[in-house]
């Protein structure tokens, strides 16, 4: 019996230092208010509309577009179509850019050609920016060590679209890196 209660001890702490020494650090989920803290490269940008990739919402366009105008329909339009919203890259428009969340809720904003200084506040999963003439609020998606994911609702206001009377539901995701 006593063999049994020392195998039993033995096996318990052996269980619990593989539990407790087995996670990465690097993967863990740290909260908003201390996790954001530090320097941040922004990896990649992806651009949801109506819950679907930018990619998959143009090309939906233009399968519409083709309907719509049935045999007066060619392949150059939706080339045409492909190519200008195609200019647009939401990676490129935010190659080189940094995001310094510092301890004192100050943020630094780097990119090529510019930089700006702002606040921050964190409640919980929302994160907000505060600049001098605007305030974006962020949802934390995700946030270990060295990997943040940060989505912004309907930051495309500024889009227009011809005779189109669509409400689109539009999110930009900022994957980040330190």
């Amino acid at each position: 019996m006593k063999n049994l209660q020392k195998l039993f001890s033995t096996t318990l702490v052996v269980c619990l230092a593989i539990t407790l020494f087995s996670c990465n650090k690097d993967d863990e989920q740290l909260s908003t208010e201390v996790g954001i803290i530090g320097k941040w490269q922004i990896e990649s940008a992806d651009i949801i509309i109506d819950g679907k990739s930018y990619e998959d919402y143009i090309e939906e366009s233009i399968n519409e577009l083709k309907q719509q105008l049935g045999s007066n329909y060619s392949e150059e339009m939706g080339d045409a179509v492909r190519e200008s919203l195609e200019e647009f890259d939401a990676d490129s428009a935010f190659e080189n850019t940094t995001i310094e969340f510092k301890s004192d809720k100050t943020v630094i904003v780097t990119d090529e050609d510019d930089s700006g200084t702002g606040t921050w506040v964190a409640d919980g999963k929302q994160l907000t920016i505060n600049f001098e003439d605007e305030s974006q609020k962020y949802t934390v998606r995700s946030l270990t060590n060295s990997r943040a994911s940060l989505s912004i609702d309907g930051g495309f206001d500024d889009i227009e679209m011809e005779e189109a009377d669509l409400p689109m539901a539009t999110e930009m995701i900022l994957n980040l890196k330190k």
